[in-house]
């Protein structure tokens, strides 16, 4: 459904505000023949997400398209009939989205926030996520695709596209390689490659990029089932299903237990997990050493165990 009903048309006019917001990161033609003038030709990412599965009607689907810059995404997706919103760090004016949202008279929803923000409260759930161009540039990759798993329907749509370091593998002497060069067996290992201060393209907001096994790993660990990639160039794209995995989720709890929420008795402590075994420690089972009396042993009840099981958010407080 075309929510657009009155769209500015007079070029003029359109060139007007283009030129008036000055920088563009997007290519987008918001008039047949007028394109912004923009540095990223998304328009040659389309056919890519189309072939990974991105559907062509998206009437009735919600979509969360995160990092939008420029809103190119974000407008086509309204264009096919979903209901969109867009975030950013920065507000929609420091970007030509405010721009381009006038002159499309559009119904996206802009939001300043940060990936890590999104939750189901604030934001609802959606059936199709964009995540393009962002992931290489957070200090936490693993707890955005947590964020961003929480925000999906079971069964909803993540479409992610990344640098991938499997044919532009960075070496100390700045030249670039790939893995299966350095070393064959590394193309099947997970593995990210940090950037520090600007060693990649002189950019300081590249931090970390997978290797495609790695994409796929931490895929699997915030609940989804990796189910098409592309690789193009140095980078890749992938369509990916949000499952539910309890084993998964418990983990993920554990890890951002505190963080966001009350002390949950609940999430295990990792010494009371089955078969942790520890070489310094031994294995403790959950359990407190008695308290010695004077009693000798043949007085006592013989038990199996010299110790007391004792759960152990029970000695929270001890």
């Amino acid at each position: 459904m075309n929510r657009r009903k009155n769209p500015i048309t007079d070029p003029d006019e359109i060139r007007k505000l283009i030129s008036g917001h000055g920088r563009w990161w997007h290519e987008i033609e918001l008039a047949p023949g007028i394109v912004t003038p923009g540095d990223d030709s998304n328009r040659m990412k389309v056919p890519i997400l189309d072939g990974l599965g991105l559907a062509a009607d998206m009437t009735g689907m919600r979509v969360l398209d995160i990092g939008c810059s420029d809103g190119f995404f974000s407008f086509e997706m309204e264009r096919r009939g979903a209901d969109v919103v867009a975030i950013d760090f920065v507000p929609e004016t420091y970007t030509g989205f405010s721009t381009a949202r006038t002159v499309l008279d559009s119904a996206v929803e802009y939001r300043m926030d940060n990936v890590y923000n999104v939750s189901p409260e604030g934001y609802g759930l959606f059936d199709v996520v964009l995540f393009l161009g962002v992931l290489y540039h957070l200090r936490k990759p693993l707890a955005a695709l947590d964020a961003v798993r929480s925000v999906m329907k079971d069964g909803a749509q993540l479409f992610v596209g990344t640098m991938l370091i499997d044919d532009y593998f960075l070496l100390p002497d700045r030249t670039v390689s790939s893995l299966s060069a350095v070393n064959p067996v590394l193309n099947n290992m997970p593995i990210w490659q940090a950037y520090p201060g600007d060693s990649l393209n002189g950019d300081f907001t590249n931090c970390f990029a997978p290797n495609r096994r790695a994409l796929e790993v931490a895929l699997e660990e915030a609940q989804f089932q990796v189910e098409a990639v592309q690789i193009v160039s140095m980078g890749g794209y992938v369509r990916a299903s949000a499952v539910s995995d309890e084993r998964v989720s418990k983990y993920q709890r554990l890890d951002g237990r505190l963080e966001t929420s009350a002390f949950d008795p609940e999430v295990p402590y990792f010494l009371d997990e089955p078969g942790s075994v520890h070489d310094v420690t031994g294995r403790r089972d959950n359990a407190v050493e008695t308290q010695p009396s004077d009693q000798t042993s043949s007085d006592l009840p013989q038990p199996k165990s010299v110790t007391e099981r004792v759960p152990w958010w029970k000695l929270w407080k001890r």
